[in-house]
């Protein structure tokens, strides 16, 4: 077939498996399991046919996706995460999609809920965790900002695409269901979630400074850095797990000040 699914993995073996059963038999799908779960690849490799599951170290989502890409070989690449499902027609509808649009389109994107549109709908900008690339345009392109760890690479991909004049389209008859929540297992969660805070304001403040400048990155995110550092200082007294959060948001918000690089990864023991 000229489509490989790429899905990027972390801790998500209880929804892999669900997700790779609604993909079915029909296309070649990568898994980039950046928790290096030997488990995962040999249950997942034995169960599922046209499957590989590739083990890398945690360097975020977009450099686990650019990854995916290298090692695909087909024309077109869908790039997801472990939490879409797709119904039987999704692909099959991007790709004739693809098809009349003459490949003249930056990506595709399928959608959650029920649109009254049958025709294409352009689109300046979608969330990323579900995207349809021509392979090698996108590797042209230059794929994901691998800076981002987490958060906002999405908006970075759009902006970019917008730049350039290429269109973004959501396909109306190409449905995915987001399964929202029951992602980790409950030892991994408060670390996912201390990881989540120190990265979403880490690339909120490179996102700015990227596009509108330094001077207006500061201005934008003062008032969270403002806000974290009182709520880092009230809950140091009244709630840990509070703290952490906070102290999360301030450590990544100080660190994109300081221009340091987005380092922060979750405690979690490897299997």
């Amino acid at each position: 077939m000229s489509v490989t699914v790429i899905i990027v993995s972390y801790k998500s073996d209880s929804r892999i498996q669900k997700c790779l059963k609604n993909l079915g038999k029909k296309y070649k799908k990568i898994i980039i399991d950046t928790s290096k779960d030997m488990r995962l690849k040999t249950k997942v490799e034995k169960k599922f046919p046209k499957t590989k599951v590739i083990l890398t170290s945690n360097n975020g989502y977009g450099a686990a996706m650019n990854y995916g890409v290298k090692k695909a070989k087909t024309k077109y690449v869908f790039m997801s995460t472990p939490d879409i499902l797709l119904n039987n027609k999704t692909i099959k509808n991007l790709l004739s999609a693809a098809k009349k649009l003459n490949d003249n389109f930056a990506f595709l994107s399928p959608v959650t809920n029920t649109s009254k549109n049958k025709s294409f709908i352009e689109v300046e900008n979608c969330k990323g965790y579900a995207i349809f690339v021509d392979r090698k345009k996108f590797q042209k392109f230059g794929g994901w900002d691998q800076n981002f760890f987490l958060f906002y690479e999405d908006h970075d991909l759009c902006m970019r695409y917008n730049e350039i004049k290429k269109k973004i389209y959501l396909i109306p008859n190409a449905k995915v269901k987001h399964v929202v929540g029951g992602f980790y297992k409950n030892d991994a969660i408060n670390e996912i979630d201390i990881c989540k805070n120190w990265h979403f304001m880490w690339s909120k403040f490179y996102f700015y400074k990227k596009y509108n400048g330094l001077i207006y990155a500061y201005i934008i995110t003062f008032p969270f850095m403002i806000r974290s550092f009182i709520k880092t200082l009230f809950y140091f007294f009244t709630n840990k797990n509070r703290f952490k959060i906070y102290y999360a948001r301030l450590s990544g918000l100080l660190n994109a000040y300081t221009n340091n690089k987005s380092w922060f990864r979750p405690f979690i023991k490897v299997n």
